[in-house]
């Protein structure tokens, strides 16, 4: 995609955002007003339908961006339709259209949402007070429980692989969250285990994050063809606890420092 072009999809996914604060800037404007006494009962009148028509917008809009979701995640970028979006919203299709001018654009929108939730969800302060063995231990859990939680993030996660992150802005704050989460969480558990003489030195943060993030959503991504090889229903409960405790230990044995022998 050319520089142009990234430009112009940057403008569209932003276009909901300005609409919005425009709504809220006129809203303010009568607000100050009526403070000011120009209209007297008529401006407290039209302050209490202001407030309630921001709320009714605001929750119209976020049931839209639900129903896009699933929908995005069950059929995917090329399979959803705005016209089945709209009417599982409970609303019209010039109404989405009013929100947001493109499928690209709705789908941008919704895809951000889903990965500020996933990286909201595995950071931790906790990472930094934990021995380095259970820090990798939790950051595991997180992973799996983020999946569990928000089964959605599947579908989505598979669709943009499909994509190859066609739909991920370049004002998309996932990219660089992922980079400073690996910088200031990973890399530090990694460095405090190697301190510690329970790490291996030279393991690199980067490396190590992706291998554990795609070993530990495998049973969520890769879920049939597990289940069916391995004879095991990684879908069920006991699966994924099986599943939990084998990638905790496969990751903590490629990076443990070899016993000495007696």
């Amino acid at each position: 995609m050319s520089i142009q072009a990234e430009d112009a999809q940057v403008e569209r996914a932003t276009s909901a955002t300005r609409r919005i604060i425009i709504a809220l800037a006129v809203s303010w404007s009568s607000l100050q007003n009526c403070r000011h006494g120009y209209g007297g009962h008529i401006c407290r009148r039209r302050s209490v339908m202001t407030a309630r028509q921001r709320h009714s917008s605001a929750v119209t809009l976020d049931r839209i961006l639900m129903t896009a979701r699933d929908a995005f995640a069950e059929h995917g970028f090329d399979g959803a339709k705005l016209d089945s979006i709209a009417k599982a919203a409970g609303v019209t299709k010039q109404l989405v259209y009013h929100y947001f001018k493109t499928k690209e654009e709705l789908y941008g929108v919704v895809l951000d949402r889903v990965s500020d939730e996933t990286l909201a969800m595995l950071d931790s302060p906790d990472y930094d007070q934990l021995p380095p063995q259970d820090a990798v231990r939790c950051l595991i859990e997180r992973i799996i429980q983020a999946y569990v939680e928000r089964p959605y993030i599947v579908g989505m996660t598979v669709d943009q692989d499909l994509h190859k992150g066609e739909h991920i802005s370049r004002r998309s704050k996932y990219m660089p969250s992922v980079r400073t989460f690996v910088t200031e969480r990973v890399a530090p558990m990694l460095e405090r285990g190697v301190t510690e003489g329970v790490f291996r030195p030279g393991v690199d943060s980067r490396l190590f994050y992706w291998s554990i993030f795609a070993l530990a959503t495998a049973c969520f991504t890769q879920n049939w063809a597990m289940s069916q090889s391995a004879g095991i229903d990684f879908a069920s409960e006991d699966g994924i606890d099986l599943w939990r405790e084998h990638v905790t230990s496969f990751a903590l044995q490629a990076i443990m420092l070899p016993a000495l022998p007696r």
